[in-house]
């Protein structure tokens, strides 16, 4: 749907003084952000040669995976993705037109692309004779504009989820009973999956260590009082006598466990340092066990905003994420992309005196090629090792 009725809008925020100072530190972001793309791609692409898990991580979740396609992706939620995309795509493209017009370059027209009645996409049509003829500076500055502004966005997205990730408290820890063996004794005994060990005759277990070194000090057919949380908020406590039996040559009750650790794993998603910054571009659809406010793990956290703060928590990640894929991606030198295009121009700028357009050109493109061939290697390579 094309229309000029966003015009009068580009107008006014354009007009604003400050607009002026903000597309300088929009275009900042622009080389810092291409670095940062680099070092994650040329990163994923040695870990890809060098650790076998890595590739095996992307066969199991196939190549689809590598696409921002809510439905498509494996990784991405529908509507937590799709969200995301529309807003990231309407700041990124509407940030081309405010500064178009800051730096008095014409917009033709802008409007919401459909699918059906979904709106999944935006666009804003910049005057690209105007950005021909226009000065460098003006001319990369509105090709600045889209990625620094999902830079922006995004960093304030983070800081809003580590800072309700502050708030959060654990409801409970413990043993977490993954399931429960058909047919041994704790099924008997009325325990049930999801159930979250207290204690066994009144000492406290806080880990399967714990719960492995008190079994190994029982024998088949010694009778333990078992105590579990469950239900809402795991507030309802049930105790039950377990006779234990015997398998694989360890006295067993019949349960798989896994250690909760809501404390730990909270403190470390917390403890927010710049070289630990890649833990925060992991979905929480890729790992449940490390991110707090995951499908499996939120539901042990309480929080100031309510029982809402889990889907607070995941608008935020996937604006955070969907933003900062959507910058390193168009930050890259790649040709027609907004960081080939500043590429260019600032060529033309700075080298235009002593290298010839066709020269220009040709740097532009390997660059293109060259990125173009380290993210096809990313994607690719895990399925042919």
């Amino acid at each position: 749907m094309r229309t000029k009725r966003f015009a009068k809008v580009f107008d006014r925020l354009g007009a604003l003084k400050v607009s002026k100072y903000i597309s300088w530190i929009l275009l900042a972001t622009v080389p810092f952000i291409a670095g940062v793309a680099l070092y994650l791609l040329i990163n994923s692409l040695v870990a890809t040669l060098t650790t076998p898990g890595v590739g095996q991580v992307a066969r199991e979740l196939g190549p689809t995976s590598v696409l921002l396609l809510p439905g498509i992706n494996p990784m991405l939620p529908i509507v937590y993705g799709w969200i995301a995309i529309v807003v990231a795509i309407v700041i990124h493209e509407g940030a081309h037109g405010v500064i178009a017009r800051s730096e008095k370059l014409g917009v033709k027209s802008s409007g919401l692309v459909f699918f059906l009645i979904i709106p999944i996409g935006a666009f804003v049509d910049v005057d690209e004779e105007g950005i021909k003829k226009a000065r460098s500076r003006s001319a990369v500055k509105v090709m600045a504009g889209g990625v620094g502004a999902n830079v922006i966005l995004g960093v304030v997205c983070l800081i809003a989820m580590l800072a309700i990730v502050g708030s959060v408290s654990p409801v409970i820890d413990g043993v977490y009973v993954n399931d429960v063996s058909a047919g041994l004794p704790a099924q008997s005994a009325g325990l049930q999956a999801k159930d979250v060990l207290l204690s066994i005759d009144n000492t406290t277990i806080h880990n399967t260590t714990e719960l492995r070194t008190f079994l190994d000090t029982k024998r088949p057919g010694d009778l333990v009082d078992v105590t579990v949380a469950r239900g809402n908020q795991w507030q309802t406590h049930y105790s039950t006598v377990v006779n234990l039996t015997y398998s694989d040559n360890r006295t067993i009750m019949g349960i798989s466990t896994y250690d909760l650790q809501t404390q730990a794993r909270l403190s470390n998603y917390r403890n927010f340092t710049v070289d630990r910054v890649t833990m925060y571009i992991i979905p929480p659809t890729l790992a449940e066990g490390l991110v707090p406010f995951s499908d499996f793990l939120s539901g042990f956290y309480t929080s100031p905003l309510g029982s809402s703060w889990a889907v607070v928590e995941n608008t935020l990640f996937w604006l955070w994420f969907i933003n900062f894929n959507l910058a390193i991606f168009n930050a890259l030198p790649i040709y027609p992309f907004d960081g080939g295009r500043i590429l260019d121009i600032t060529l033309k700028r700075y080298a235009g005196k002593k290298l010839s357009e066709k020269t220009i050109h040709n740097i532009t493109l390997a660059a293109t090629a060259a990125c173009v061939a380290l993210v096809l290697a990313v994607t690719i390579l895990p399925f042919l090792l």
